[in-house]
């Protein structure tokens, strides 16, 4: 496909053609500013005193035509280029929502998808010149190839599958993924699916396609009663001593006219200074949010309450006594034998590696694995799996799809090579839908290169390769990350490293946190990336593009520690968010009367007794099922309140989850729910794209990449026209009229 830039450039020409241009810019101002100069000069020393006004204006038509003459000689030029994309182009998919609750009208008949269309159409040619092919869909309770503007026969308004429509439009995907998925909806999921398994379902399958996700809200003033009730209430389960976590509730309601809400929140019983929240006018989600310190280790209990809407929480302030790691080495180098020594002197680390010895028969070293685990419960055992020097060959297809599993069900994993033979085989893989970056396609080439030059570089004495410098990003990630050195009384200085693996790019909401200090990625204007992280599910992967940096120790004094404290600083904050022992590991915050949930405990190491209990009433839970992910329990409150759920071990430890159980509003797609823009804007951070207004995101206004073929180039000079010509000639003539009128010739 084809696609076409234009851009503006100022071509100087006569003397200072062939000069930098800012040079000749720096020229030219000068010289405009010295004939401005001269032009007043001339005029304030005239042989015929003049009154002010006149004397103005015959400097202002002297200056005209001198600064006109002047532009003329930067020559602005507008550049017209047609590139050809590349083979594998992606195109853009469009998900138009034709739900009932986008087309039904307000009082003033106005329809939320024409909303959204209005605008979706002013951004739509940016779209087209970024990504040359749009196919467009419509969904409701499903998913049709459509145009914008009508709605597919069979395709049923009554609900609205707005999870699953997004999902199925990912999976129908071409190879490499969509260039982005722009949605028109009012956020609106009608299908009962829970809203933390809907994000997280649908931020997987986007970031497993590399896919981006933009939304264009439709909007109007279609609305029911007027209420004020709690949506959501988020606050994690378990954080590291002394760090910082955020707890934040979404409260949903209709007014009539604007007013504020008090906000009161206590920790542990304490309550804190009230905030007020102001609700507007219409239908609206507000939220709040707060920011704590954990402190020491032990249990936070959060209480939050607005108007007669309470919500409780607690938080428990823990870190596993052990990081179990396992450790697969693909390649045999010196990366495996120094990472060990370094691991082997925290008593806390516990490391258990995975050979991939080409002789079956030869003999493990004690405690190690001689393959990867093939089934997720087998790596439950671990908190996070290195990936070191490995080949796409060496991992079967059940051992990919545990650990992406594995990963997505909490489990943290780091893959790192400097080889670029060994990532590349990666592209395409399972394994890389779960990672931060996207390999770059394979190139052929020896695959063992960079390898073996790693085992010579170690043998005899000191080693002279050139080291250079992490740079890191300045984000919150990379703050954390000293904060976590900082916590363990260590100084954490930036890596040292000699040869990297070069990947495509990162994946849209990715976090880069260091880049090489000088290289680019080809075609790119972004320094090559050495380490970023990614949630994926509710764990998290990263990828380091370097080797173990042992050069880096073999290059430092023997008693400099720089590396070791890298090592365990990045394992502690990589696993800082990995629960252990007993805890509820899916359970909703907010349920409705009557409307059956689901909960699930897991770290318990026998039966567990789960018991919901409020006020006088107190209900035991029955089991349900046993699983991988722990023991399941289904339950329908059979009433409104602040229900507190307690499951215990055989051992009697306990925890406590609390669940807001509401009476159900009016639901469906004509309940008048004001459009979720929230919902929106969480799914679009978390796949790097964005909500769309009016202005059409960087990347479609972006030229075409530089991979992408020339086909033609046309110039066109902006100053070669007669008019200007005329005109510069046109106020000449009326200031020698003018002058010849006022007496000066």
């Amino acid at each position: 496909m084809a696609a076409e830039a234009q851009a503006f450039s100022w071509t100087f020409g006569g003397v200072l053609a062939g000069q930098p241009p800012v040079v000749a810019a720096a020229v030219l101002g000068v010289t405009a500013l010295g004939g401005v100069g001269f032009v007043l000069w001339s005029y304030h020393r005239a042989l015929v005193a003049l009154p002010r006004g006149q004397r103005a204006a015959l400097c202002v038509l002297r200056s005209l035509p001198w600064l006109g003459l002047l532009a003329i000689l930067a020559a602005p030029t507008r550049v017209h280029r047609a590139y050809q994309d590349p083979p594998g182009a992606r195109p853009l998919a469009v998900l138009v929502d034709r739900s009932g609750s986008m087309t039904a009208p307000d009082n003033r008949q106005r329809r939320r998808v024409d909303d959204a269309l209005r605008r979706w159409r002013e951004l739509e040619p940016a779209a087209r010149r970024a990504h040359g092919e749009v196919k467009t869909f419509a969904f409701a309770d499903g998913v049709q190839a459509a145009g914008a503007g009508a709605t597919p026969a069979g395709l049923a308004a009554g609900q609205t599958k707005l999870y699953a429509g997004l999902q199925r439009v990912l999976a129908e995907a071409p190879p490499g993924g969509w260039a982005g998925v722009v949605t028109l909806t009012d956020g609106l999921d009608t299908s009962g699916t829970a809203l933390s398994e809907g994000v997280d379902a649908t931020t997987r399958a986007a970031l497993g396609t590399s896919t981006a996700l933009f939304f264009v809200p439709g909007r109007n003033r279609y609305a029911g009663e007027a209420f004020f009730g709690l949506r959501d209430f988020t606050a994690p389960a378990q954080v590291a001593p002394r760090t910082t976590f955020r707890v934040e509730a979404t409260f949903d309601s209709f007014q009539s006219a604007a007013r504020t809400v008090e906000v009161q929140f206590k920790v542990n019983g304490v309550a804190r200074p009230a905030t007020m929240l102001r609700l507007e006018s219409g239908r609206r989600l507000g939220s709040w949010s707060a920011e704590l310190p954990a402190g020491d280790a032990g249990e936070l209990d959060l209480e939050v309450k607005a108007g007669n809407e309470v919500a409780r929480a607690v938080v428990r302030v823990t870190r596993p006594a052990t990081n179990r790691i396992l450790y697969y080495q693909g390649a045999l180098d010196w990366s495996y034998r120094f990472l060990a020594d370094v691991l082997k002197r925290d008593a806390s680390l516990k490391l258990t590696p995975v050979f991939n010895f080409p002789n079956p028969n030869a003999a493990l070293p004690p405690g190690a694995l001689r393959r990867m685990p093939e089934i997720p419960r087998e790596l439950d055992g671990f908190e996070i799996v290195v990936l070191a020097n490995a080949a796409a060959s060496q991992f079967n297809r059940a051992q990919q799809a545990a650990l992406a599993a594995w990963v997505s069900g909490g489990g943290v994993v780091l893959f790192f090579t400097p080889d670029d033979d060994s990532s590349q085989g990666f592209a395409g893989s399972e394994l890389e839908q779960m990672l931060p970056v996207r390999f770059a396609p394979p190139t052929g080439g020896n695959a063992a290169r960079r390898t073996l030059s790693s085992l010579r570089g170690g043998f005899g004495g000191t080693d002279t390769t050139e080291l250079k410098s992490f740079d890191w990003e300045k984000t919150a990630r990379v703050a954390e990350i000293f904060a976590e050195a900082e916590r363990n009384k260590v100084e954490l200085v930036a890596p040292l490293f000699s040869e990297y693996a070069r990947v495509a790019a990162a994946k849209p909401g990715a976090d880069v946190l260091a880049r090489h200090p000088t290289d680019r990625v080809a075609g790119a204007e972004e320094r090559a990336i050495l380490l970023a992280i990614q949630r994926y599910g509710s764990g998290q992967s990263a990828v380091l593009t370097t080797d173990a940096l042992w050069r880096w120790k073999l290059n430092r004094p023997s008693d400099d520690r720089s590396a070791e404290f890298f090592w365990h600083t990045l394992f502690a904050w990589l696993t800082r968010d990995r629960q252990a022992g007993l805890r509820f590991e899916e359970a909703p915050r907010v349920a409705q009367v009557d409307r059956e949930i689901a909960l699930r405990v897991a770290g318990a190491t026998a039966a567990v007794q789960v018991e919901a209990v409020l006020g006088d009433r107190r209900l035991p839970l029955r089991e349900s099922a046993i699983d991988g992910k722990g023991r399941a329990f289904r339950w329908r409150p059979p009433g409104a309140g602040l229900w507190q759920v307690t499951a215990t071990d055989v051992d009697g430890s306990a925890v406590r989850h609390w669940i807001a159980v509401k009476t159900p509003l009016q639901s469906g797609e004509l309940s008048g729910a004001a459009p979720d823009e929230e919902l929106l804007r969480t799914l679009a951070a978390r796949t790097g794209g964005a909500v769309l207004e009016t202005v059409p995101p960087p990347t479609w206004q972006e030229r075409p990449s530089e991979r992408s073929v020339l086909l033609a180039e046309r110039r066109e000079p902006l100053w070669h026209r007669p008019w200007i010509f005329g005109a510069i000639l046109g106020l000449y003539c009326t200031e020698m009229i003018l002058r010849r009128k006022w007496r000066l010739l």
